[in-house]
């Protein structure tokens, strides 16, 4: 009888640790795993709509110079707009739309924006943007 006694299973004493732990890496990994699906099937989308309404309605505009005209200022975002709808579309590649982006992230070091500058970033849309673009 004390053999039968040796192997049966002991009452536990102590609670389970680290179930908590646990679920926290389960749902973490799927958050992760859901963000990378996103970025996976929309992450152009969601880069180009970041750009437009961040970089070139915001910052671009701010720092273009101050002799800039109201028309030329509205003439130079509208193209950006055009030019960045225009990738959405897939009209325009994606080498230009990130060509274009680098271009405006080196011309925003300095946070201003010349007027050579300007009309450089028009000469790029004419040139790599799709054929009707104002």
């Amino acid at each position: 009888m004390d053999a039968a006694t040796e192997t049966a299973p002991r009452p536990r004493t102590q609670a389970r640790k680290g179930r908590g732990f646990f679920l926290t890496l389960i749902i973490g990994s799927g958050v992760v795993i859901l963000a990378l699906t996103f970025l996976f099937f929309l992450g152009k989308d969601f880069f180009i709509f970041t750009w437009q309404k961040f970089v070139i309605e915001k910052a671009l505009v701010r720092a273009l110079p101050p002799d800039y005209t109201l028309e030329e200022v509205e003439r130079l975002r509208l193209a950006l707009l055009a030019f960045y709808d225009a990738g959405k579309r897939h009209e325009v590649s994606d080498e230009a739309l990130y060509g274009m982006s680098q271009g405006i992230k080196q011309i925003l070091a300095d946070e201003r924006v010349t007027r050579q500058e300007a009309e450089a970033l028009l000469a790029f849309v004419h040139e790599h943007g799709p054929k009707g673009a104002p």
